[in-house]
């Protein structure tokens, strides 16, 4: 199954030429790296005893989960068109951890386990440089994928939507072109993508149903197609 990604939120890229441009130049070393996979199982046995084998490969390569689950379990639907089941979404404290993690021989034998499993498209996000600790609470993840045909046309939305993700709390987790992506598995088209992280799915909800908020919509939707995903994130002590 082909699974066409366009997923987007807030700040496609109005709000991503700025975080891009304060992180020019810092070494890999001060910026964590994240590992998103979005797919459909179609053998749930297999899948499974593959997931059991995870967790010492992540800890052994310093990852963590950051969101696991589906359609109507932990994920929403906010705009546009999802076909995937299921996100889970985890950090390495290094920009290299997911390719580390992902090659490594012991990852290799596991994910042997999944093969014709499912259909998955997975893909490597940079993260906002020095942005290492692991959050607190149980946070909430707004996840924006977006095909962009008209850059310009996002920066009076960016101007809106800027001062409305500050007073909500929130903060980029990670934002990027195509060129910043790296697709490891599956399919991903010329999109960008978009991360945020909420303080809660209330907050999330909050924001995203702002009056002054749905005003800045279209003038998003007038730059290219969206899909935007709210994700519950997994509690943290």
């Amino acid at each position: 199954m082909r699974v066409r990604l366009i997923l987007c939120l807030i700040a496609s890229v109005g709000l991503t030429s700025m975080t891009v441009a304060q992180s020019a130049g810092e070494p890999g070393n001060s910026r964590p790296g994240y590992l998103l996979v979005m797919g459909t199982s179609i053998d749930p046995v297999a899948m499974g005893r593959y997931s059991r084998t995870l967790p010492p490969i992540y800890a052994q390569f310093g990852g963590s989960y950051l969101a696991l689950g589906g359609l109507g379990r932990g994920i929403t639907v906010l705009e546009g068109e999802f076909k995937a089941q299921s996100v889970v979404l985890a950090k390495f404290p290094r920009l290299e951890g997911p390719n580390e993690f992902w090659w490594s021989p012991e990852y290799r034998r596991s994910v042997e386990i999944r093969r014709g499993a499912g259909h998955f498209n997975v893909v490597k996000l940079k993260g906002i440089p020095g942005d290492l600790d692991k959050p607190a609470g149980k946070p909430a993840y707004l996840l924006s994928i977006g095909d962009i045909k008209d850059r310009e046309k996002l920066k009076p939305y960016a101007e809106m939507a800027r001062p409305l993700v500050r007073a909500a709390g929130a903060s980029f987790v990670s934002v990027g072109s195509r060129k910043d992506i790296e697709l490891l598995e599956g399919e991903f088209g010329n999109l960008d993508v978009t991360l945020l992280r909420f303080p809660s799915m209330q907050a999330l909800e909050t924001f995203y149903r702002d009056p002054a908020y749905q005003r800045a919509i279209p003038l998003r939707h007038s730059a290219g197609e969206y899909t935007l995903l709210a994700i519950e994130g997994i509690k943290h002590e």
